[in-house]
């Protein structure tokens, strides 16, 4: 791409990486929302649910609009997209909120439709703007996690939206390049890429969603704890795609970073204990995995030629649905684990206290400041320390209480954490599932049609 259209191709990649951040960003956002506005997880769950499922299927829509006028599409795209991120900040209640979301994935998908086609006439191709788009939707999906982590601890869940509005000033960059970007017939489809993209994001769905709720919600942490620790995807990511890899390897090496996101999953689903170190070697395979894979079977979905940008389009519209597959498999499993855990946790922990070397009374105070304390958290991994400093006990008993609550804690931890492990051996599962689609790249690059 040459230099003069520089500005207008860092524009048009910034867009596509905030649109395709946006289906993980609200994340660590989610339990603030949930507070917030008083709701259920089911109904704070389709904040994100809902954006995947409009993006992932008005993609293929937007991408027929954009062929003739892409930078008309690009433009209204991002008016709406803008205007629906501010409806979401000023959103009242829950239900509002989910419908300015869905408003919002129906701007990005035009804009996301029109950024395609634009990049395909600057580069000639779509194959080789893809280069361009993956590397920024890629960016954006990992980074909108610790993203919007951070903000929310910093600022505010609202203050998410509030900084996309300002994407309207990239609107004097929508001129349309002349000239189409490639001729010809698009050849025979070959849809094993494009069904791989969409398991591996399934399994990836652990990974941007899971793992930020067992953080905050079943390990304690703050949102901008959270972004630290799930930073290690973004960075692994980036440091796996400076790797240059040639044609001939890049089959089996897509195959070998399936296999890492699946090894990393399911390293997360036997993590031992609570401890924010045990998940940052999965996150490195994780990471590496995806910039491994994903750019491979992008270029292979696209085959050789995409003369009218649908299967660009197509491809990413698989990555979003295999998202809202991932959570719609994967939360009910993860909402029944936490019950039964939490039962188990709390039984465990009423085994120590009735073992303990402590007096009938203080005991029974002790179960009453701690089941209120439980109960309190609202399913988040509770304090403790007030529920045992409220408790007046001899000086002889004191070890005792300390141990005891040492010992309760690290049962409500445990319980916690074994909460997760299903659910991401499942997303383990779904990620390795896609080697089936990608067999005929193990032998060497995906072929391509003529």
């Amino acid at each position: 791409m040459s230099g003069r259209t520089t500005p207008q191709v860092v524009a048009l990649a910034v867009c596509v990486g905030v649109v395709l951040a946006d289906s993980s960003i609200v994340t660590l956002a989610l339990p603030e929302v949930l507070r917030e506005f008083d709701t259920s997880v089911f109904g704070v769950s389709w904040v994100l649910t809902a954006y995947n499922i409009f993006l992932a299927a008005l993609l293929i829509p937007a991408a027929r609009l954009a062929r003739e006028h892409p930078s008309r599409v690009w433009s209204l795209g991002l008016v709406g997209f803008a205007l629906a991120s501010l409806a979401c900040a000023l959103a009242p209640s829950v239900a509002p909120l989910i419908v300015a979301r869905c408003v919002q994935a129906a701007g990005g998908a035009a804009v996301i439709a029109g950024a395609i086609e634009l990049l395909a006439r600057i580069d000639g191709t779509h194959r080789g703007a893809a280069r361009l788009w993956g590397a920024a939707g890629t960016a954006g999906l990992a980074l909108g996690p610790a993203l919007g982590g951070v903000l929310t601890e910093a600022l505010s869940w609202q203050s998410i939206f509030l900084l996309q509005v300002p994407l309207l000033l990239l609107l004097p960059f929508a001129a349309e390049p002349a000239g189409r970007p490639e001729a010809g017939p698009a050849g025979a489809r070959d849809r094993r890429p494009e069904l791989a993209l969409g398991l591996l994001s399934a399994g990836l769905t652990a990974a941007l969603f899971l793992l930020v709720v067992l953080l905050t919600e079943g390990w304690g942490l703050t949102a901008i704890e959270a972004a630290a620790v799930v930073s290690v995807i973004p960075v692994a990511a980036l440091l796996a795609g400076r790797i240059h890899l040639s044609e001939d390897n890049s089959g089996p090496i897509a195959v070998g970073g399936a296999i890492a996101i699946g090894g990393g999953l399911a390293a997360l689903g036997v993590i031992p204990g609570a401890s924010a170190d045990l998940v940052v070697a999965p996150q490195l395979l994780i990471g590496a995995g995806l910039a491994l894979a994903l750019p491979v079977l992008t270029a292979a979905a696209l085959g050789r030629r995409d003369p009218d940008g649908e299967r660009a389009a197509e491809t990413l519209a698989a990555r979003h649905a295999g998202i809202v597959v991932g959570i719609l498999l994967l939360t009910p499993v993860l909402s029944l684990q936490l019950e039964s855990q939490q039962d188990a946790g709390t039984s465990a922990g009423a085994a120590l206290l009735l073992d303990a070397p402590l007096s009938p009374q203080t005991k029974l105070e002790i179960g009453n400041e701690v089941d209120a304390s439980i109960e309190a958290a609202e399913g988040q991994l509770p304090d403790l320390a007030p529920a045992f400093a409220s408790v007046d006990v001899d000086a002889d008993d004191q070890a005792a209480l300390d141990a005891l609550e040492t010992g309760i804690g690290d049962q409500l931890e445990r319980a916690a954490t074994h909460a997760f492990s299903l659910p991401f051996l499942g997303a383990a599962v779904l990620a390795l599932l896609a080697l089936i689609p990608m067999r005929h790249l193990a032998t060497g690059s995906a072929r391509e049609s003529d």
